[in-house]
């Protein structure tokens, strides 16, 4: 039998491997190499993760695909989120080449996109609501890390996410309600100052100036009442829930219960008043030479008929920012009934009367009084000796 054998030379594998010679011009080698495949993508896929996501979350959300290159005129979307945790961190350092954003019916946006050096995990965190200024000492409503699993990403957006970010929203909305009542006592203080002076002893106006101060102070009164007739109902709704589980004595005596029913008329009647107004807007032609004169005239007319709606809005909105500190406020210590007390202190004395303190008190005096004795049985600091 023949033996076959190949011999390898140690002292090619030092250098270039050989290569076989170059086919004749105008040959094709027999088997041109194959491409190398085409190493696929381990990610999970965003699009699909967020419609998923988005279908499993309470209320209504859409979701849409959004470039990371800022808009004109608009921020980029790293720039809106709201957060100062991990979240802000990995958009610092890395840039995402997806992202999703949803948005729910009620106006939040949560940003979706990958989770930066993971190939099974995404990013979601809050955006900051359009057109509203948020204090610093507003706590953010921090993103969380999610995995690929849409089941368990959805519970953990409702449980953690949601609730944060409306609380955050909650707080920085009653922040406003306390700046906007502040300016409104500033409107009426200014409008007490000046009112006196535009009318004569009798209260009567002296001229057109009182009225057209009058306007001015409306229209101020209207624009710190507007913003609050979209996101009002949701703040006394709130309020409406807290209030039975606060205490009963704070709750009367600050008649909580009837201001915020004063709020809710205030918000159905300003709401009123603003439907009739669009009405009158959408009803005038650009183009037509009195538009503007009308226009002005239907502005005058909405902030006149909406001034007692305003005022019982700055009147009575304190009560919300009374509420959210009554639940946010320790609760007090339960006290004990009066007989309780009383049989305990009853139990309490008798157990000091026979306690070792009280007999050498009783030792004490008796030996005062009968003075001191021929013979001493025990000594009454420590208990007679057992023989």
């Amino acid at each position: 039998m023949a033996s076959h054998y190949v011999a390898i030379d140690d002292a090619s594998l030092d250098g270039p491997m050989p290569t076989s010679p170059a086919p004749p011009g105008g040959s094709k080698p027999a088997h041109p190499p194959a491409p190398s495949p085409r190493q696929p993508d381990l990610r999970a896929d965003l699009a699909e993760f967020a419609e998923e996501l988005s279908g499993r979350l309470p209320s209504s959300w859409t979701a849409a695909v959004h470039e990371h290159a800022a808009e004109e005129g608009q921020l980029p979307l790293s720039e809106r989120v709201w957060d100062y945790g991990h979240v802000s961190w990995a958009l610092s350092e890395f840039t995402p080449h997806r992202s999703t954003v949803l948005t729910s019916d009620s106006g939040i946006e949560l940003l979706v996109t990958d989770r930066p050096l993971r190939k099974h995990g995404f990013l979601i965190a809050a955006f900051e609501p359009r057109g509203s200024g948020f204090d610093t000492t507003t706590r953010t409503p921090n993103g969380i890390v999610v995995s690929n699993d849409p089941v368990r990403a959805a519970s953990r957006v409702t449980t953690r996410l949601l609730p944060r970010c409306q609380e955050a929203v909650r707080e920085t909305q009653l922040s406003q309600v306390a700046k906007s009542v502040a300016a409104g006592q500033r409107v009426l203080a200014e409008w007490d100052a000046v009112s006196d002076s535009l009318c004569d002893a009798d209260h009567w106006p002296l001229d057109g100036r009182y009225g057209l101060r009058q306007q001015v102070r409306d229209a101020e009164m209207w624009a710190q009442f507007a913003p609050f007739l979209e996101r009002g109902q949701a703040l006394v709704a709130h309020a409406e829930e807290t209030l039975p589980l606060l205490d009963p004595a704070g709750r009367v005596a600050g008649r909580w219960a009837y201001r915020l029913g004063a709020l809710r008329e205030a918000l159905d009647g300003g709401a009123r008043v603003q439907a009739e107004f669009q009405v009158v807007a959408e009803a005038l032609l650009p183009d037509h030479p009195r538009s503007k004169a009308v226009f002005a005239d239907a502005v005058a007319m909405r902030n006149a008929e909406g001034w007692h709606y305003s005022l019982t809005w700055m009147n009575n909105s304190g009560v919300l920012v009374d509420i959210a500190r009554a639940d946010k406020a320790p609760p007090a210590p339960p006290t004990r009934p009066l007989r309780a007390q009383q049989v305990r202190s009853t139990r309490a004395e008798a157990a000091r009367s026979w306690s070792p303190h009280a007999a050498r008190q009783i030792t004490a005096a008796i030996e005062k009084n009968a003075g001191p004795p021929a013979i001493r049985f025990f000594n009454s600091s420590r208990p007679p000796r057992s023989r």
